[in-house]
């Protein structure tokens, strides 16, 4: 059961593969920076990503990921007052459409990026769409992998917007389903001042795959530290706790295919006794 077991893993760290999941995503953060109060800011967001692939019949994947984050206690400075307010919100929807393939060991992609404004107290209030691109290698220990994308304003009352991110990721196999790696973004702004344009973290991410009865799911955790980050206000360090249980995709009548052959699937939803 292990290597099997392993191979979803795998499966499940590769954004390229046709996995049906829905994605529950806890993150706290701490604030740091040089406005009065700035490190003594947190906050909470609760983010549901559900993904979406759709197998198509040249045999590559279409995979839509929207994401709905609800934020608690986000800090904004009041330059009037010269003091922190924090608000309870929901954001903005981001969202990528990816189109991949395999070749040989590699699962390519490219698609768009973009958000969609929702005009809360938190939402930018602009309409973002951008190109991304996915490279991911499969090796007998893991996965690792690089998707660059960038947003630009399209329309809306915002601010301009022009940003453009590279997530590498890299995870490996320690046995039974357990990954340790990371993956975190990196992002460079290119409407602020130069010294502030990048924001850099470093992180470390460990991940368990398992059956839960007749459920398979995907368990991580995750901490990450903004190494480079604008000055005057800026995250400082994010812990992150995700839950994702793997589900049939509802729009698709077939299951995508995969590298487990239907009876070791079958096996590993078993129930654990």
């Amino acid at each position: 059961m292990g290597p099997n077991i392993d191979e979803l893993a795998k499966e499940l760290a590769n954004p390229g593969a046709a996995n049906a999941t829905l994605n529950f995503k806890l993150e706290y953060r701490t604030f740091d920076g040089d406005l009065p109060g700035a490190d003594d800011q947190d906050s909470l967001t609760l983010t549901f990503q559900p993904v979406l692939p759709f197998k198509l019949p040249n045999g590559n994947n279409l995979i839509f990921r929207p994401a709905f984050p609800y934020v608690w206690d986000q800090p904004g400075f009041n330059a009037e007052e010269l003091a922190f307010e924090n608000v309870d919100s929901f954001g903005d929807i981001p969202y990528d459409l990816l189109y991949s393939w395999q070749s040989g060991a590699w699962t390519l992609g490219a698609g768009i990026v973009g958000s969609i404004p929702t005009y809360t107290d938190l939402s930018s209030e602009n309409w973002t769409l951008g190109p991304s691109f996915l490279a991911v290698k499969t090796f007998d220990w893991g996965v690792a992998g690089l998707f660059p994308f960038h947003n630009e304003k399209i329309g809306g009352n915002g601010p301009e917007t022009s940003i453009t991110s590279l997530q590498y990721f890299l995870f490996y196999g320690l046995g039974d389903g357990w990954q340790i790696g990371t993956g975190p973004t990196n992002s460079y702004d290119w409407n602020a001042d130069t010294d502030d344009g990048w924001t850099v973290p470093i992180g470390l991410t460990l991940a368990k795959t398992a059956a839960w009865g007749n459920q398979l799911v995907k368990l991580s955790l995750g901490v990450e530290k903004n190494v480079i980050a604008p000055e005057a206000f800026a995250s400082d360090w994010k812990y992150t706790l995700q839950i994702s249980p793997v589900v049939k995709n509802p729009f698709q009548s077939n299951p995508p295919a995969s590298p487990i052959d239907p009876a070791t699937r079958a096996a590993l939803l078993a129930p654990i006794r």
